[in-house]
């Protein structure tokens, strides 16, 4: 890994943390039967107000996204087990922890689980963030994700474990795909995909969308990379109609009017920390304009620190 992305990867991670204490744990909406045999659960996750996906049909169910912790993923396989099947694979869409580090209790459970991701870069991504991770002791209280090592033999074989797909197409049990897309600039994540699910008229967003909940703009997102993320969501928004059901990397199911909130979301945390004379002015204000959202000890208090940073070189 180059300095300058093991710095990046380094800082980033502070983004794959933080629970806000009035977001219920371990949340669960309802099943959405909105095609035949195809249906989408939603676990809430009780950590980082991160969501995991069960897609399932007749034949089977698949997992997207695996949570910041084993209990969390545990949760989100008990969901997939009620549909009658245990998950045939994992798709992980990008490589913040927040994502990933589920993994373990979800293999653990489903010897024969599969776990995905969309590109090599996405791989490389996990395997970096795990590796500092382990190095600043933040795994031990996950030492089933320690990447396994001659001092941790009974660590996650990340390397061995996690495929790429080959195409850009997942298909379901059953046989239906969603589509996927993996060619995004950097923005919230350094890499991202996406799914998109024609017969359900439904787009999987990872962390391109976030609902209700504070965005990270920390360490790691640059001001080009906040761009950037404004320019793919409103090409996101243009590209689906407004009855697609959008499902964020963080808060409940909405519409693409999401993206729309996202871009203006960055736009006031911009300006928030350029004028604010202080960190506390600016999350004080940014409280005043999303008195909804959740997270704000932790996402939103780092956003500000980074952007004022970045404001005062």
């Amino acid at each position: 890994m180059k300095p300058a992305t093991l710095l990046a990867t380094t800082l980033l991670l502070a983004a794959c943390g933080g629970a806000d204490a009035t977001t219920g744990a371990g949340a669960t909406a309802p099943a959405t039967p909105v095609a035949p045999h195809l249906h989408v659960d939603v676990y809430a996750a009780a950590e980082s107000n991160v969501n995991s996906y069960v897609v399932s049909d007749d034949a089977g169910a698949i997992l997207i996204d695996a949570t910041r912790n084993s209990a969390d993923a545990r949760g989100a396989l008990a969901l997939a087990r009620a549909t009658g099947h245990d998950p045939s694979l994992v798709f992980v869409t990008h490589g913040h922890p927040d994502h990933f580090l589920g993994l373990g209790a979800l293999r653990a459970e489903v010897p024969g689980l599969r776990i995905v991701v969309a590109t090599e870069a996405i791989k490389q991504d996990v395997i970096g963030f795990a590796t500092w991770m382990d190095g600043q002791g933040w795994l031990d209280g996950e030492p089933g994700m320690k990447p396994r090592s001659a001092a941790a033999p009974d660590g996650f074989d990340y390397a061995g474990a996690i495929e790429v797909l080959d195409g850009d197409h997942l298909v379901l049990p059953g046989g239906e795909a969603l589509e996927v897309r993996a060619d995004y600039p950097a923005a919230e994540a350094a890499h991202t995909s996406t799914l998109y699910a024609p017969q359900l008229g439904a787009l999987f967003a990872s962390d391109l969308a976030y609902h209700d909940v504070h965005l990270w703009l920390g360490v790691g997102v640059t001001r080009d990379a906040a761009a950037a993320w404004q320019q793919v969501a409103a090409q996101l928004a243009a590209a689906y109609p407004a009855t697609t059901t959008i499902y964020p990397g963080h808060g409940a199911p909405t519409d693409p009017g999401v993206f729309a909130a996202v871009r203006g979301y960055i736009d006031d945390l911009l300006a928030v920390a350029d004028a604010a004379a202080d960190d506390q002015a600016a999350i004080d204000a940014m409280v005043a304009k999303y008195p909804g959202y959740a997270n704000r000890d932790f996402l939103l208090t780092m956003s500000v620190a980074n952007q004022r940073q970045l404001a005062r070189p």
